[in-house]
């Protein structure tokens, strides 16, 4: 399967009559008949898909259905216990990243599934019985009814049949099922039939028979194994060139399993940039590129390798193709606009998260292949206005969180701690998920009483002492643990704020003025101490003189720290060069959400286009972890290593938001879009048009020629200068 590039396509200048009919068929307004029909009339995709169909780089890009399908059915759910489910498959994860990746640091704390568990349902006196049970259980499984066993067999996946007699004297009956695993798996039940089916028939789940719990429910695959086993689809790919230096080109990174045919011993070499795959050294390589002979003759790579070029040498190869795996999801988002550049920068920035889109939210597919809750803060909001696509978020956030971090911060770093709180409240805004939220309630409440244990007499949080913790921020930033470094307490100001909003969303009153309470507290001394009033901005450390943070200042503005009489210090502390910059895109992407909420808006283009922009122009088909601009050294090398640098990472996807989000102003302002704003400023750009997937449907939004066409879905109110339009509408309005 190959994608093609299409030629880009320039469209005429409307006049105001041709334009307002445009726009109405766009938001799909019926024409009088006698009026000729757009282009879009004849496919179900919107303004914002169709103006970008140019840029379009994912070899399985699909704007209409989900591609790859996914491999579920219809049918009860496969029940599991509370996260064992994720956890096992970032146990996988850790397994394989350590399998082909050559360097790897991981730290945190991980739950590991339990092998044995124990599903129990208590049926009251009275009510009707199964006759007959049908069960299929992961792992060697009994069954019992009031303690009376039904069925003993041993066995992975089988499908059992039994019968049920109801006891004596219609009392209360307890279906107990016991389940064991010789490989660590974690079990599972599929009850495929019948009131017993579903997790709201009051099952639940324990592994040592005393504390019990509530169990999570998943489809069934439509390939029939269990969800816990189950892999991303894969689609197979030919390369779109051949170099006469020997390496092969496939367009753009991917995941993949590398095939071909070849005489001899051949040994493969791969890499993210021509520089890379023409390293020849496999210890300057970041992944193990280990090959196996199959029976058929092909040659395969023993692992999933990230790359876009590849090298094979010690022979001459035939036949050669990659087998990609992808995360099943539809762009449902879209965005154009007049700067084809511009409308480039978004469609790599979508692709770049989909690459990173795996079992849970990688970082990058070359390294480390693992999930970095931190990183989510920036990658959900992506997500949301890309694919609208909540279990990989739900699926992440559980299994980081699940350990707690009693011993260890979440991913061993003091913040992200922090931000697992901050994106739990994001995930929120964007999907309107609350029983989610319920089911992570307690493991939130836990985590921010621990860290209040952890403040000092004044509230600021205090790294612990007694471990190794490890303060990021990001990289290049300035850290002094002995000091009361002000971006990580803006952080935990943030986090409190988000506790405080989640604990108002599940009903839990004394949790929300408590850390309200904190949080306001909190914000006085730090504007108090941390506000330095000669030089009018957010500094480094509590108390210290002299020097100023760029993520301290950003990171008070995004966590509403910042007063509205302090905008414009900040912002003129932002906009210039004084501050040591944001050399991932992680914070560069943070910092221009910054910007638009300083009505910094003149400043917003000119930063993609020199950051992400600069990328482009050095071949990139997907957004690096790390770019310095006015960086002397290699752009490839980091970590002392000369091609450690990700160059397709998760957090580099920023754009795919920052376009919508920023330029045309979508934004949610209450949870799952129920509520949003809609304000454009274009700047230089002559048109722009967005789509954003929403829980109740698409907002459609198209700029040009100083007109603004909206759709509004039902179930959504959108706010444009004061004006409110409720949903199903379809606006046009003069700018």
């Amino acid at each position: 399967m190959q994608s093609t590039r299409r030629p880009i396509t320039h469209r005429p200048i409307l006049t105001l009559t041709t334009l307002l009919l445009a726009l109405l068929t766009a938001l799909g307004e019926a024409l009088p008949d006698s009026q000729p029909r757009a282009e879009l009339q004849s496919e179900p995709v919107s303004e914002a898909h169709r103006r970008s169909r140019f840029a379009q780089l994912d070899p399985v890009y699909d704007a209409k259905q989900v591609v790859p399908p996914r491999d579920l059915q219809d049918g009860a759910p496969w029940l599991y216990g509370d996260s064992e489910l994720e956890t096992w498959r970032l146990h996988v994860m850790r397994l394989r990243s350590r399998a082909v990746c050559r360097h790897v640091g991981y730290p945190g704390e991980f739950h590991e599934p339990s092998a044995t568990a124990i599903f129990r349902r208590i049926l009251p006196a009275g009510e009707k019985w199964p006759q007959e049970l049908h069960l299929t259980a992961v792992g060697a499984v009994l069954v019992s009814v009031n303690g009376m066993p039904v069925l003993k067999a041993a066995g992975q996946s089988q499908p059992h049949t039994m019968k049920l007699a109801p006891p004596s004297g219609g009392d209360e009956m307890q279906l107990r099922i016991e389940l064991a695993n010789t490989n660590g798996e974690p079990p599972g039940i599929l009850i495929p039939d019948g009131p017993a089916s579903t997790a709201k028939a009051g099952w639940e789940w324990s592994v040592d028979g005393k504390a019990w719990g509530p169990v999570h429910s998943f489809p069934q695959t439509a390939s029939g194994i269990p969800p816990h086993r189950s892999e991303l689809p894969v689609v197979e790919l030919k390369p779109v060139a051949v170099d006469k230096a020997g390496w092969i080109d496939f367009g753009r990174t991917i995941l993949a399993r590398v095939s071909f045919r070849c005489e001899g011993s051949p040994l493969l070499t791969v890499g993210e940039s021509v520089a890379e795959v023409s390293e020849m050294r496999p210890a300057a390589h970041e992944q193990r590129t280990d090959l196996q002979h199959a029976a058929d003759g092909r040659w395969i790579s023993q692992h999933l390798l990230a790359f876009r070029y590849l090298k094979i040498t010690g022979g001459t190869p035939a036949d050669v193709k990659a087998e990609a795996v992808f995360y099943p999801v539809q762009y449902r988002g879209a965005f154009a606009c007049s700067d084809e550049r511009l409308t480039r920068i978004w469609m790599n920035s979508a692709y770049t998260l989909r690459v990173c889109m795996n079992d849970l939210m990688l970082d990058g597919p070359k390294r480390d292949r693992l999930p970095w809750i931190g990183d989510q803060a920036m990658n959900l909001a992506v997500n949301a206005y890309t694919f609208a696509d909540p279990e990989s978020f739900r699926r992440t956030c559980t299994a980081l969180g699940r350990a707690g971090i009693e011993n260890k911060d979440i991913n061993g770093i003091v913040d992200y701690s922090l931000w697992w709180v901050i994106d739990q409240d994001l995930f929120q805004r964007y999907f309107d998920d609350p029983a989610y939220l319920r089911s992570e309630w307690l493991r939130i409440r836990a985590l921010l009483r621990h860290m209040e244990g952890s403040c000092d007499a004044d509230g600021f949080l205090m790294p612990r002492t007694n471990a190794k913790t490890w303060l990021f921020i990001d990289w290049g930033v300035e850290k002094n643990p002995s000091l009361s470094n002000v971006p990580l307490q803006v952080l935990w100001y943030w986090a409190l704020r988000s506790g405080a909003a989640l604990a108002d969303r599940v009903g839990d009153r004394d949790a929300a003025v408590a850390w309200r309470s904190r949080s306001s507290t909190l914000a006085k001394l730090l504007r108090e101490r941390a506000w330095d009033t000669t030089a009018r901005g957010w500094r480094m450390y509590v108390g210290a003189s002299g020097k100023l943070s760029r993520h301290a200042n950003l990171l008070a503005v995004l966590s509403g720290l910042a007063l509205p009489e302090q905008h414009a210090d900040i912002r003129k502390h932002l906009v210039g060069s004084t501050l040591p910059p944001a050399i991932t895109p992680y914070m560069t992407s943070l910092e221009i959400m910054a910007l638009s909420r300083l009505d910094a808006g003149d400043a917003i283009l000119p930063r993609i286009e020199k950051y992400w922009g600069a990328m482009l122009d050095r071949g990139a088909t997907t957004f690096w972890e790390s770019y310095d601009p006015t960086a002397a050294s290699s752009v490839y090398a980091m970590y002392g290593r000369p091609f450690a640098n990700s160059l397709c990472h998760a957090w580099g996807s920023g754009p795919a938001a920052l376009l919508p989000g920023e330029i045309l102003g979508v934004r949610p302002l209450a949870d799952g879009w129920k509520r949003f704003a809609v304000e454009p400023k274009l700047g230089r750009l002559t048109w722009a048009a967005a789509t954003v997937p929403t829980p109740h449907g698409d907002i459609e939004v198209l700029v040009e020629n100083g007109i603004l066409a909206l759709r509004v879905p039902a179930g959504t109110t959108a706010q444009w200068r004061n004006r409110e339009f409720v949903g199903p509408a379809k606006v046009m309005e003069k700018l």
